[in-house]
């Protein structure tokens, strides 16, 4: 007897066995997800549209058509008056935005009550407020932008819905993480293990490899994009600013951060899904380093030049040639060689496997190990200097004129 099945009936076996876990709406008697009724959340939502505008009729569209197709309780934004926020704080300064925290009052309806059968609000909760400078008057183009690249998953930074502040400017309301890479890094000194760094680019290729397959580029891949929040046993990293960099007004002027710049884009050519594969090279190297890139050094015409005729940071001593080997394919010079999404998620799988899960030892585990043992000893030595940081190094995203 054969047990093989067939790829139609694995999906009428995943249909079944979701009818079986979640049911049918008890309302309206259509196929319920994990708690939720498309249906019926969609007319709730519908309900409160003419009770609420965001002050621009493509916002107020992005807004409800997110809502029309949430397929459960994390899948869609909100507009969220901004009398709903509170203990308002700023934290930076980006070149099209300013980032506060503070406390959202109500909070996402993220709480399943099991008596009223209904998703209810989660309370106050700690985020972070993202203001697009300059944005009192939102385009159909930025909006559109808003709409094509809003990608929610775990791999992602959660982000709630929009707010207009008492200046006009719109905002993104956003889950609060305590750091970004490089201030992850700053903190760290050095203190960063084999196995966390894995863990690490793992999440960050996964987030890639689902951008890309849904035929997007991220276009602004750098260290300053990536959030950093401790778990009890690992680090989470989330992945933000997906497509929407950059001022919200048209320009042809292109912006990054000039480390991460992918050499063919310096040049004028089009953004790809192989200049973000560069981008993740370099923080292959960022994380191996545990400083900047090119932080000793001006971000100017010169270093522009050189990256484009194939300077790339110095490998750090005692990293694993296996990790020397697919950093040097992703910065590489041709686009051809740099690999896609999906195999850097299933090399960094096997790693962290090899690394963290298979009890016999490895070419691949012994690699890691040998790696940790000499990076924890110079560290013992004091030999991990972090390089003072350039007047004229910057690692928020400029105008690539050179």
């Amino acid at each position: 007897m054969s047990f093989l099945i067939n790829e139609e009936e694995e999906s009428l076996l995943q249909c079944e066995l979701k009818k079986k876990n979640y049911g049918l709406c008890f309302t309206c008697q259509k196929q319920n997800k994990i708690n939720w009724c498309k249906n019926c959340e969609y007319s709730t939502f519908e309900k409160f549209f003419s009770r609420w505008s965001s002050g621009n009729i493509y916002i107020d569209f992005v807004i409800q058509e997110t809502q029309r197709n949430a397929s459960e309780s994390t899948d869609y934004l909100e507009w969220i008056p901004f009398g709903q926020l509170d203990l308002i704080e700023f934290c930076g300064k980006g070149t099209f935005s300013t980032v506060y925290s503070g406390f959202w009052l109500e909070g996402p309806r993220w709480v399943w009550d099991e008596e009223g059968d209904e998703w209810s609000r989660n309370g106050p909760i700690k985020i972070a407020i993202k203001r697009i400078d300059y944005s009192q008057n939102i385009t159909k183009e930025y909006a559109d932008k808003i709409l094509k690249y809003r990608i929610q998953s775990g791999s992602f930074a959660d982000c709630f819905g929009m707010t207009r502040d008492d200046t006009g400017c719109y905002a993104f309301i956003m889950k609060y993480y305590e750091h970004n890479l490089y201030q992850y890094l700053d903190e760290a000194k050095g203190i960063l293990c084999w196995r966390d760094i894995i863990d690490m680019l793992w999440g960050i290729s996964e987030g890639l490899e689902k951008i890309h397959k849904e035929g997007f580029y991220h276009g602004n891949l750098h260290g300053g994009n990536l959030l950093i929040e401790n778990e009890p046993e690992s680090v989470d990293v989330r992945i933000t600013d997906i497509g929407i960099h950059g001022s919200v007004n048209q320009t042809t002027t292109r912006y990054g951060v000039l480390p991460f710049v992918a050499p063919e884009i310096l040049k004028d050519l089009p953004y790809t899904q192989e200049s973000d594969i560069y981008s993740f090279g370099i923080i292959m190297w960022t994380l191996s380093s545990g400083i900047k890139p090119f932080c000793d050094r001006a971000h100017d015409k010169i270093l522009a030049t050189e990256i484009f005729n194939g300077l790339r940071p110095t490998i750090i001593e005692g990293t694993p040639q296996v990790y020397q080997d697919l950093m040097i394919r992703c910065w590489s010079s041709d686009q051809k060689v740099r690999p896609k999404a999906a195999e850097i998620y299933e090399i960094l799988c096997k790693w962290f496997t090899a690394i963290c899960d298979d009890p016999d030892p490895s070419e691949i585990s012994n690699q890691f190990d040998e790696a940790e043992e000499k990076k924890f000893a110079d560290l013992e030595n004091n030999k991990f200097i972090i390089p003072p940081v350039h007047n004229q190094a910057k690692y928020i995203s400029q105008p690539l004129i050179f």
